[in-house]
């Protein structure tokens, strides 16, 4: 009886509890790209805009092309993706990709590449 209680507290307020928390936060500041993927990453990531080589903004399939939602890999690189089919795709001087997804990449990618160009 005491296992049952676990699971269903675990699948019936845990998991949706952790969905409702889920939020992907990017920042563009002078020195580069920064990321949260709440409640997974606690604190920013950082691109560094001299390690970026390319950022174009594209509609993608999160489960043809990742797989699904989340903090995915793929074929095509890494994403990072809460919903939508919308987002910035970023190569890296590595060789890298990453898919940031947004719910206005069309600013995104003008914050990134105004941002490049005045650092150049």
């Amino acid at each position: 009886m005491g296992s049952l209680f676990v699971i269903v507290v675990i699948f019936g307020f845990g998991f949706p509890v952790f969905f409702y928390l889920i939020n992907l936060t990017t920042e563009v500041r002078a020195d580069g790209l920064y990321y949260r993927f709440f409640p997974i990453h606690l604190s920013f990531r950082k691109i560094e805009l001299r390690n970026l080589t390319t950022c174009e903004v594209r509609t993608y399939s999160a489960l043809r092309e990742y797989g699904g939602w989340g903090i995915r890999r793929g074929p095509k690189g890494k994403a990072y993706n809460v919903s939508g089919n919308r987002g910035v795709q970023l190569e890296l001087s590595n060789g890298e990709r990453i898919l940031i997804g947004s719910r206005k990449p069309d600013e995104l990618a003008g914050a990134l590449k105004f941002t490049m160009e005045a650092k150049s």
